[in-house]
């Protein structure tokens, strides 16, 4: 892998002029606290009808503080987009829920089966359709320069795909799960645009699969110490297998993160929110996201003032709203 990665950067050297580019993160955590309770206080007071605009205005701080080459992200979703995402799902929720509150009521074993079944069915079709949707939207509301991100993968093939995925893993208790994931992780990255620019992934199931099985041995081995460093090479893989193509030429991401360090910036953040109540989240948050940022290297040599706008906006939240209910990150 490291061959490889010397290699993708001789060939871009050799073939683009250098052409330098950095990724900034300015954010404070004084400041994302005040926004917090803030937002939490005005989604207490509206009995959580505020929360798609809390949403909102968490977000744009965070991209608003991110800078590429001296220039701020913006994410031009609204409250309102997030909103009517909110209401679809909402309603979605009450009435599952209402159905197993119905079943309990009647007692009688079979029915609360059931039902529990068809929520569980119904919740893992939902997932990769929300995936899909909060893709869609995320991406084609962030731009930088007045340059919208998007997203052009299909939602049939990826729905059957994840599916497909998702239960051949568990037929194999596990064990296809590395070439599952890289595999969503092609399709995915490879159908993202910044602009003209395309985004591509070329990451080996066998080689991921290498690094979860040392993580199998070592991690209770290790009474779970070596959990860090598993996560810093796995995050470190994805980065390094990620790039930028422009005009054909291929421009590799690099991630810098280790073990070491990835295990001070988690046993602070543990601290930290424990020790305040809570109180200390939003600087977890800065601090998460400084580091990933501040180990992140954009190749050298693509060209970003060349971009051309390429993609539409697409204003359907759903997909968002599902995937932070469940807590399911992006990409």
């Amino acid at each position: 892998m490291e061959t490889q990665d010397i290699n993708n950067e001789e060939v871009q050297q050799q073939s683009f002029p250098v052409v330098q580019n950095s990724i900034n993160f300015n954010g404070n955590g004084s400041q994302l606290l005040v926004i917090m309770l803030v937002n939490n206080i005005l989604t207490i007071l509206t009995l959580g009808l505020y929360y798609p605009w809390a949403r909102v205005k968490s977000i744009k701080y965070l991209y608003e503080n991110t800078s590429l080459n001296q220039t701020n992200f913006e994410f031009l979703g609204t409250g309102a987009e997030l909103f009517k995402g909110f209401i679809k799902f909402f309603v979605f929720i009450i009435v599952f829920y209402g159905l197993i509150f119905y079943a309990s009521t009647l007692n009688n074993p079979i029915y609360n089966v059931m039902v529990s079944l068809v929520f569980l069915v119904a919740i893992t079709l939902i997932i990769p359709v929300a995936i899909h949707g909060s893709l869609r939207y995320r991406l084609s509301r962030t731009t930088w320069r007045g340059i919208h991100f998007g997203y052009r993968g299909m939602l049939f093939k990826f729905f059957i795909d994840y599916l497909l995925g998702s239960f051949i893993s568990l037929f194999t208790m596990g064990i296809y799960q590395s070439w599952f994931v890289n595999k969503m992780r092609t399709y995915v990255i490879g159908n993202i645009r910044f602009g003209s620019i395309q985004f591509g992934y070329d990451g080996k199931g066998d080689e991921l699969f290498i690094i979860n099985l040392k993580a199998l041995i070592f991690v209770p081995l290790t009474f779970g110490m070596y959990y860090f460093w598993y996560r810093a090479e796995y995050i470190r893989y994805f980065a390094n297998h990620t790039y930028l193509e422009q005009d054909g030429q291929k421009f590799y991401l690099k991630a810098n993160l280790d073990g070491a360090n990835f295990f001070s910036l988690s046993l602070v953040n543990i601290f930290l929110t424990l020790f305040t109540f809570g109180l200390g989240v939003p600087f977890v948050i800065i601090r998460t996201i400084d580091f990933f940022i501040s180990n992140l290297e954009i190749p050298s040599g693509i060209d970003l003032d060349v971009m051309q706008q390429t993609e539409d906006e697409y204003k359907d939240a759903t997909g968002d709203d599902v995937m932070d209910y469940f807590d399911i990150g992006l990409v």
